[in-house]
């Protein structure tokens, strides 16, 4: 390894390290706070996920507006009317963060409830979807293991190896 790869691994590590200092030094003030009852324990870590997902939202928005060369094919983002949808994305994410903040600052259950109930049921939405296509699915795999999706074994290795598993599944 050289020692452009040392250094960076070492970097790597050192921001490891340091990520996690700052989650075990962030996990004591928030059980302390969920453990009492406080509301801003709950309303920071809320406020930081609705504030990202919404920062994201204008960030895609104001990229859509403001891009200057536009592929060949993405001829439909050449349409004004897009630049009108990207703009209205940046308002509407900082008016819902504006509407946010201040339902936070009020204390109001409503600011925090609506953003962790589209989180939760977005969730288990995707969970349900999981299930559904492992219920719907239309073969069946039977018995199979990682160690027997492994290289073609000859004649008489397989022969052993598939008595083995039948007894193992027995």
């Amino acid at each position: 390894m050289n020692s452009e790869n040392n250094l960076s691994l070492k970097r790597s590590k050192q921001i490891g390290a340091w990520i996690c200092l700052g989650t075990s030094l962030a996990a004591g003030p928030f059980l302390v706070g969920v453990f009492q009852g406080a509301y801003w324990a709950l309303a920071i870590p809320v406020a930081v996920g609705v504030l990202g997902a919404l920062q994201l939202a204008f960030w895609i928005g104001y990229t859509i507006s403001t891009v200057d060369s536009i592929p060949e094919d993405a001829e439909q983002y050449r349409d004004p009317g897009s630049r009108r949808i990207a703009v209205a994305i940046c308002a509407g994410s900082v008016l819902l963060a504006v509407l946010f903040l201040a339902g936070v600052f009020q204390g109001s259950y409503l600011a925090l409830a609506l953003p962790v109930t589209v989180a939760v049921l977005g969730m288990l939405g995707m969970v349900f979807w999981i299930g559904w296509a492992i219920v719907t699915q239309s073969t069946v795999i039977q018995n199979t293991t990682l160690a027997d999706a492994g290289p073609e074994e000859s004649e008489e290795e397989g022969g052993a190896a598939d008595e083995a598993r039948d007894e193992r599944v027995s």
